[in-house]
């Protein structure tokens, strides 16, 4: 009898039981009214495990099929939290394609919590209020409390280090860029020594013209004389601007006064001159020894014309 009681009541409480579940509905969705759109209430964080220098990151989000319009949110307090900090928040709304060719609006809000210790951190539930544009009801959803572990912290790169590297880096950069201009530098300084043709001075020119065309000890001393005054004439042009071509010999020597020559090459100078001249007008043979006076008062000219430029040349190079 007692057995029968007993089984009755059983039967009776798990009746109970079943009708209360079929009646419950999550915390995370609700229902204004038959018929009806549903919002749904979703809480998750990324990991449930943190490191004590990494962020807890932490979604809400809500949705429900139809347009992003349908419902009025209340705005959100900021969640109580436990051994945690906040550093920022950002929420979006986006529309999500369904297979029967409707839309799911979704509004979601995320945040950012620093952890403060190692151990375990809450983040207490949040009730958002919400308003049905289209019926003027008004309810509210609840989300649970959500726990997550915070653990050893990550190994940190260090940055003393790091900027060490990178300015020793940047001081090694900046002296083979230095180095790299001085090479060059030195490169083309000496490309340009090497590149130089030596200038050859203009008394040396005619030294060398001399001893080509003219022949001391040629037999037809009337034509190496010609030759001996023609080159001394084109020497006299080019050094100083003397145009012996169009000048007589007056004039030559007119302009040999103002030279800034020795007073005994001057009148070595004029005694050659005189000497051409006899021998041009007189249409003898040239006589050898007047000859060798004429070539060497010329060649001794040229030569120490030659010694001054050198000279010259040296001191301008010791003022550089």
């Amino acid at each position: 009898m007692q057995t029968k009681i007993l089984q009755r009541l059983n039967g009776f409480f798990i009746l109970f039981l079943l009708a209360n579940l079929l009646h419950s509905q999550p915390d995370s969705l609700r229902k204004p009214s038959e018929g009806k759109h549903l919002i749904q209430l979703n809480t998750y964080l990324e990991t449930s495990k943190v490191p004590r220098n990494r962020p807890v990151v932490f979604h809400i989000e809500l949705s429900w099929e139809g347009d992003l319009s349908r419902y009025q949110i209340e705005p959100i307090s900021q969640p109580i939290l436990t051994n945690l900090l906040l550093e920022g928040s950002g929420s979006e709304n986006r529309l999500e394609p369904l297979s029967s060719g409707k839309f799911r609006a979704v509004k979601s809000i995320t945040y950012r919590f620093k952890p403060l210790e190692m151990g375990m951190a809450y983040i207490d539930g949040v009730t958002i209020k919400y308003t049905d544009r289209q019926t003027g009801q008004e309810d509210k959803l609840t989300s649970q409390r959500v726990m997550v572990e915070i653990v050893d912290p990550l190994p940190e790169a260090d940055g003393g280090s790091v900027r060490s590297v990178i300015y020793l880096v940047l001081l090694v950069v900046f002296f083979a860029v230095i180095l790299f201009f001085v090479v060059v530098y030195f490169r083309k300084r000496r490309q340009a020594r090497e590149s130089v043709v030596p200038i050859v001075p203009l008394p040396e020119i005619y030294l060398n013209k001399l001893s080509q065309e003219v022949d001391p000890r040629g037999t037809n001393l009337n034509e190496m004389t010609g030759r001996l005054s023609k080159i001394f004439r084109e020497y006299l042009d080019q050094d100083f601007d003397i145009r012996t071509r169009e000048s007589s010999t007056a004039e030559i020597l007119e302009k040999l006064e103002n030279l800034e020559i020795d007073e005994s090459d001057r009148g070595n100078l004029k005694s050659v001159f005189e000497k051409l001249d006899l021998i041009k007008f007189a249409g003898k043979n040239v006589d050898p020894a007047d000859f060798t006076n004429i070539y060497g008062t010329i060649e001794a000219f040229l030569l120490k014309r030659k010694q001054v430029y050198e000279s010259n040349q040296t001191e301008l190079k010791e003022d550089k």
